[in-house]
């Protein structure tokens, strides 16, 4: 709220309060500040392999090469997804008519896509020869390609909002809906209301992608789950009605007892060259594999001794160098976060973990360990909403039970941290009293339990005074 009133020139907090209750630049600023814009070009890449090499091919059977193709990014941010598929469409050598839509909330984000200016940060992880073919280096930016540029339409929508499907904000019938990381923001019954509108906007062989670390629909919504080598992704439910009913019914019996339609595994085909310009060529579907150790096992041992030895500075180093040579060990990733953040450069380490995470997003440490770093930052609310994605994929993570106890209790919430701290405490019943946890750092369950009990009496005399 500090920056957004600098930016506005308002010093009193009542006039920022009375300003936003209209549309305008106030609540505007508001948003861009409250909203998060965190994203880069051909983000978690294997769902645009999906988009190339099956979903593409498989709407042109069902929809003709006369039909437009209609796709949406929702939550778009500054506009780095909705352009990497109209560079995948081009890539392909997509010579039918299609249409993209790329909407948020935050207006100035908006602005900034449409202006089609990008610093390195947005192309990390882009290859130097798309860099050449779709960007114009400018100084310290990039200027995106023209054709790209007027390719894709951009217009606010906020998805909490009654505003879709509709055809006024040209919404309906897509084929393709991307949300990537963006329910991971809302509570559950939020992402339930928007996950249903959004799989409406559908067509009727519509596909809707979501993030790696957004909460699965199929507990949530009617809908069928595709089980792909790029993950979870979801279609319309379809289905005469007396199936419909049945399947409410299901929906109605206890949790373990819920079945959902789930798609047999979509088969890659090897995606066609395009006739011109030639495109590179589709990665292959990842294949489920042990993560590798490509170097010697005493040097990964090396590194965690110099850790436990608190000599960070050699332990930041070693690590530093086995990653360089092999970036797919996770659990490397942690070492090099945490011996970072132990020297103090904690700006520095919460960088690298959101580097770790755009690898890595299905690791549930290197959630919390963001969690522990935002928190340091006292970005308590964005602490508890990497905690809870550490939960998504380890409901029995003691350590991640525990921070979202502290930074919910930080901003507030008591009874929701109460319970955080509550369940922690129940995980850590089946822990022997010296035994050390996953990611606890060396702490003892002993000490976790001292902690945590300490933390939740304090809870509960704050409520009853």
């Amino acid at each position: 709220m500090r920056r957004a009133m600098s930016s506005l020139g308002i010093t009193d907090p009542e006039a920022l309060g009375r300003a936003v209750q209209v549309p305008g630049e106030p609540r505007d600023a508001v948003l861009t500040e409250l909203t998060v814009g965190e994203t880069y070009f051909f983000r978690e890449d294997r769902q645009f392999d999906l988009l190339r090499t099956h979903i593409l091919p498989s709407l042109l059977e069902t929809r003709g090469a006369l039909s437009p193709l209609r796709v949406w990014s929702a939550g778009c941010a500054s506009g780095e997804e909705p352009y990497t598929v109209a560079m995948t469409l081009r890539e392909l050598g997509w010579s039918h008519p299609a249409r993209i839509l790329g909407t948020d909330v935050a207006r100035a984000r908006l602005n900034a896509a449409r202006r089609g200016r990008y610093t390195r940060w947005s192309l990390r992880g882009v290859t130097p020869a798309r860099i050449e073919r779709w960007f114009d280096k400018r100084a310290s930016h990039f200027q995106l390609d023209p054709g790209i540029l007027a390719s894709v339409q951009f217009s606010a929508l906020n998805l909490v909002a009654d505003e879709y499907p509709s055809a006024a904000t040209d919404t309906m019938d897509q084929d393709v809906v991307l949300c990537r990381n963006v329910l991971i923001y809302f509570d559950m019954p939020t992402v339930a209301l928007i996950a249903t509108r959004l799989l409406a906007a559908l067509a009727p062989n519509g596909w809707l992608l979501l993030g790696a670390s957004d909460p699965p629909l199929s507990d949530l919504v009617p809908c069928e789950v595709v089980m792909t080598p790029a993950g979870m992704a979801y279609r319309r439910d379809d289905r005469d009605p007396a199936r419909m009913e049945a399947a409410a019914a299901e929906r109605n019996r206890p949790p373990l007892a819920r079945t959902y339609p789930v798609r047999e595994p979509v088969e890659y085909a090897p995606a066609a060259p395009p006739a011109a310009p030639p495109a590179p060529p589709p990665v292959a579907p990842l294949q489920p594999i042990a993560v590798p150790v490509a170097q010697p096992v005493f040097a990964v041992e090396d590194a965690g001794a110099a850790y436990a030895a608190a000599d960070y500075p050699r332990a930041e180093a070693l690590t530093r160098e086995l990653l360089e040579r092999d970036a797919s060990l996770p659990g490397m990733w942690v070492l090099l976060i945490r011996s970072i953040a132990n020297q103090g450069r904690l700006r520095e380490a919460d960088a690298e973990c959101i580097r770790a995470l755009d690898l890595h997003r299905l690791y549930p440490e290197l959630h919390y360990v963001h969690a522990v770093l935002l928190s340091a930052a006292e970005q308590h609310r964005e602490a508890a909403h990497a905690a809870r994605r550490a939960l998504y994929l380890d409901a029995r993570f003691v350590m991640a039970h525990l921070q979202l106890g502290d930074a919910l209790a930080r901003t507030g919430e008591s009874d929701r941290a109460a319970l955080a701290f509550e369940n922690g405490l129940r995980e850590l019943a089946a822990f022997s009293e010296g035994e050390i946890l996953p990611a606890a750092d060396g702490v003892p369950a002993s000490r976790l339990r001292q902690l945590a009990d300490m933390r939740l009496r304090g809870i509960r005399e704050v409520r009853s005074a």
